[in-house]
């Protein structure tokens, strides 16, 4: 990519504008002072602000060789905002300054498992593998966005890859009993919960995932046992409430599934998700 491309991304990403950045710190002249406003703004928890003194330094400054890590924040920010196409476009460019640098990759990657365009993530995460194949991360995120792809093959490999280099890997076992479920294996899956939970008993997701397990297996007393456990630990997570909601009505509990749902929606779950067993409470 040429110089003057870059030099096009960085003011499209930067626009041409009186800035409320640059009202509120009109006294700021430097690269060094905007990237320092930035870390202030965020400290503020003012993303809109953070994001503009980024590109204030970048426009400043639009050869400065830190701008690819600058451009990995900018994207981070946008992220955080949900102005996920803004993201994306901020890592590409970093992708393209930090040349070898996988951590642009390893963002961009994570961005597009968060919109569920896993064939992309798989990508990143493919080039990360092929210049580090002992990148356990790597090989474990690959391996989740290919089991979401329905490619248990892939997700296996990418598992049994870590297990040869790292026989102890918790994530690898995790992401194995995550196999086994999409499988259908449930017995193969409760055997993998079981080991990890004895090693993590303080974990509300690992209770909340073998919860599911029983549930599929039609073990509604233990599901339901592991689910409350589990909403003990961790009260604030919707997809809790919606499996303990399902664990009800399927043990005929109406009225408290109906509960459950209501709370699992209150905080967050959206309604398409919700939407086969509120058909059937109607």
């Amino acid at each position: 990519m040429n110089k003057t491309f870059l030099l096009l991304l960085v003011v499209v990403a930067s626009g041409t504008y009186a800035t409320k950045a640059l009202a509120q710190n009109d006294s700021i002249s430097t690269y060094e002072e905007w990237i320092t406003a930035s870390f202030d703004a965020l400290d503020e928890n003012n993303n809109a602000q953070a994001e503009q003194c980024l590109k204030n330094a970048m426009k400043l400054e639009p050869a400065n060789p830190q701008n690819g890590l600058l451009f990995v924040n900018l994207g981070t920010i946008q992220r955080n905002q949900q102005n996920y196409q803004d993201a994306e476009i901020s890592y590409t460019c970093a992708i393209s300054l930090l040349e070898e640098n996988t951590v642009a990759f390893s963002t961009r990657a994570s961005l597009y498992a968060e919109m569920e365009e896993y064939q992309k993530a798989i990508d990143d995460y493919s080039v990360i593998i092929g210049r580090n194949p002992e990148n356990e991360d790597a090989l474990y995120e690959r391996a989740l966005c290919r089991l979401m792809n329905n490619d248990t093959v892939g997700a296996r490999f990418d598992l049994e890859t870590i297990d040869k280099f790292n026989p102890k890997s918790a994530k690898s076992r995790l992401g194995m009993a995550m196999v086994y479920k999409a499988m259908g294996e449930n017995a193969m899956a409760v055997e993998l919960y079981d080991a990890l939970i004895k090693a993590n008993p303080n974990s509300w997701s690992l209770l909340r995932d073998r919860a599911e397990v029983y549930f599929f297996s039609k073990r509604l007393g233990a599901a339901l046992i592991d689910i409350d456990k589990s909403i003990s630990m961790n009260g604030k997570d919707p997809l809790s409430y919606f499996l303990r909601a399902k664990i009800r009505w399927a043990k005929g509990d109406r009225e408290y599934a109906r509960r459950d749902l209501n709370r699992a929606v209150e905080l967050g779950l959206p309604q398409s998700a919700a939407a086969d067993l509120v058909e059937k409470m109607e």
